[in-house]
């Protein structure tokens, strides 16, 4: 027999009847008070005692951290270096080519996403530490290379930079005019693809030509066919220019000129399909593309203008 009560209606003792949720009742707080000493232990047993795994991670941490400031340090010794090469080279390319340093933009193509939330910190210190030691082998040889650069200018002097060609024989070129540069193009006679030599500037007949550096007239020639009228200058350090498919000519052979100096005006002679002027720069007899010679007058955006024109040009004027 369960608990008696009194009951007042009947005025009598009868037993005490629980319904089915007082019981379910008295089992959920069972349950919550034994989750309750689970948690507990739990706590005390992961705040007093540590695993041999916990301890290697705790210890792994620390090393990593003090690999991090290490590496903190290397990354801004680097990154004062780079801008210091940056400076040099700013200024040893105006001295050589007289014009801005190009804008470049390079690519890394072992970069890291350091904002993601699933990457580890010894994955960014590891990833950090082989670029920086990547950028030290770089550091090193951008610098061997400067070095080699700054002495062989300490050892030029101005005149042997004078007598290599830096300008465009025509003063105040449209670039939109620029023909074919050397290469395989189309004749414009014979309709087949052969090798073309020079750079071909289109202007009208008359226009003044000018030595595109330092030098002497090794030659002067005046002919009906091939490159027409045309002057050869000899800059005395393996280079030589020509100019050809000229109309006049203003200078004789053995005559010393001057970068800038006018030496003839253009022309449609010798076979020639329209008026132009027909450059080539050639170096120890060999035939090189005048477009990588202009670095005197032309700033980046401008060279890449007249590279795109020359480039897209598949036919030559001669």
């Amino acid at each position: 027999m369960g608990k008696l009560k009194y009951d007042k209606d009947l005025l009598d003792f009868v037993e005490d009847r629980h319904s089915v949720g007082y019981h379910v009742l008295r089992v959920l707080k069972g349950l919550a008070y034994t989750l309750a000493l689970v948690i507990f232990y739990y706590l005390i047993f992961t705040l007093f005692f540590s695993s041999d795994e916990e301890k290697m991670m705790i210890s792994e941490s620390r090393l990593i951290e003090e690999r991090y400031d290490e590496l903190a340090s290397q990354t801004q010794l680097l990154e004062n270096a780079v801008a210091e090469l940056s400076l040099k080279d700013e200024s040893i390319y105006r001295e050589l080519f007289n014009t801005d340093f190009p804008e470049l933009t390079f690519s890394d193509s072992s970069s890291m996403n350091y904002t993601s939330d699933t990457l580890f910190s010894e994955a960014v210190i590891s990833h950090t530490y082989q670029k920086a030691g990547r950028m030290l082998v770089e550091f090193d040889y951008c610098d061997g290379l400067i070095s080699q650069i700054n002495e062989e200018l300490n050892g030029a002097d101005k005149d042997s930079l004078a007598r290599i060609p830096s300008i465009l024989p025509i003063e105040n070129f449209p670039l939109d005019n620029v023909g074919a540069s050397v290469g395989r193009k189309m004749h414009p006679f014979y309709k087949q693809v052969v090798y073309h030599g020079g750079l071909d500037l289109v202007a009208p007949v008359g226009v003044e030509v000018r030595a595109t550096a330092d030098g002497r007239v090794e030659s002067v020639d005046r002919a009906q066919k091939l490159q027409g009228t045309r002057i050869v200058i000899d800059h005395g350090n393996g280079y030589e220019t020509v100019y050809a498919h000229l109309s006049d000519l203003l200078v004789r052979k053995g005559q010393k000129v001057r970068r800038g100096d006018v030496i003839g005006r253009t022309g449609n002679s010798g076979t020639s399909f329209a008026p132009h002027l027909h450059y080539e720069v050639i170096l120890n007899g060999a035939q090189l593309d005048p477009l990588n010679f202009f670095n005197g007058e032309l700033d980046t955006e401008h060279f890449g203008e007249l590279l795109m024109y020359a480039v897209n040009t598949g036919q030559s004027l001669d």
